[in-house]
């Protein structure tokens, strides 16, 4: 047989749709399996339902007990969360880009903040998604305008590996450019079938930065979602009355390593992470502060 050039080119080209299809067809089983996965897996959620209440309260300590030793991290058996589908779901999502439209459940929220001033079980607490980088944009400017003034705030992030952790601010954000100490802040992160809690550290020395053009801050490098990308003058100094937009963090960076304000020594995943979704979940009751300076509040705030 005589190839031509034409010849040659009809043939490449069919190669080509031949492993397009066969893709296709392997992302389509791919699929089904998934599928497969969490029809059965909702079945064996459904029948261990009755054995999740037991991990209702999960007091937020600090990280030193009575004589002064500092405790482990805490570890709490997060079952309910159905570890292993979000698992799968994150992982693909991280692949695609195409974030979940929620990185964590009622269940989740309400295990982790069970006992903090944000706890969605007090009747003054309605706790909802304010900030969605997906939805509200990914500048650190975009971050501040919708936490700014909001109180308390709990910080969760998905990595393109498929990781899904955060932080909690008890101070809540004032894009003060300054940073503040606080016993009750941590950090938390899933770890298998547990979620692991990293306290701050005795003292809750510099447990918060609160950058203008920087997303969430916990210790100085231990957790940074969109690190500023210039130098902030900070403390006396005051907040940078400069425009913030020029100098904003992009919130799909994020990093963490040894910062010396949180007991990060189990698991907690450090390093840098390209980022697909981060969520802060803040009490709606609470408003941001009005033209004039005031804060507004909904009932049942006074």
């Amino acid at each position: 047989m005589v190839f031509t050039s034409r010849s040659v080119a009809a043939l490449c080209g069919n190669t080509k749709i031949y492993v397009f299809v066969a893709w296709c067809v392997l992302l389509l089983i791919i699929m089904e399996k998934v599928t497969s996965f969490q029809q059965h897996h909702s079945m064996v959620t459904i029948n261990r339902s009755m054995n999740i209440r037991s991990y209702r309260n999960i007091p937020i300590q600090p990280p030193t007990n009575k004589s002064g030793l500092r405790q482990k991290p805490k570890i709490m058996n997060a079952s309910f969360r159905k570890p292993q589908l979000n698992m799968i779901n994150n992982f693909l999502s991280g692949i695609t880009g195409q974030p979940p439209s929620s990185l964590v459940d009622s269940n989740i929220l309400s295990k982790l903040l069970s006992g903090t001033n944000i706890d969605p079980e007090k009747e003054n607490v309605q706790l909802g998604c304010i900030y969605k980088a997906s939805r509200d944009g990914f500048s650190a400017v975009d971050f501040h305008e919708k936490c700014d003034g909001r109180g308390s705030g709990f910080v969760v992030i998905l990595t393109k590996t498929g990781k899904t952790f955060g932080g909690f601010n008890p101070l809540g954000w004032e894009s003060s450019d300054d940073y503040r100490n606080s016993n009750a802040a941590y950090l938390w992160h899933i770890e298998g079938k547990n979620t692991v809690i990293h306290n701050v550290l005795q003292g809750g020395n510099a447990a918060i930065f609160d950058y203008a053009t920087g997303g969430p801050q916990f210790g100085s490098s231990d957790f940074i979602v969109g690190p500023p990308r210039a130098a902030v003058m900070g403390g006396f100094a005051g907040p940078d009355m400069e425009d913030t937009s020029v100098n904003a963090g992009s919130l799909k960076v994020a990093t963490s390593t040894f910062g010396g304000a949180y007991d990060t020594s189990r698991g907690w995943p450090r390093g840098s992470h390209d980022v697909v979704e981060v969520e802060v979940y803040c009490n709606k009751n609470v408003l941001p502060r009005n033209n004039d300076g005031g804060r507004v509040f909904r009932w049942p705030f006074p």
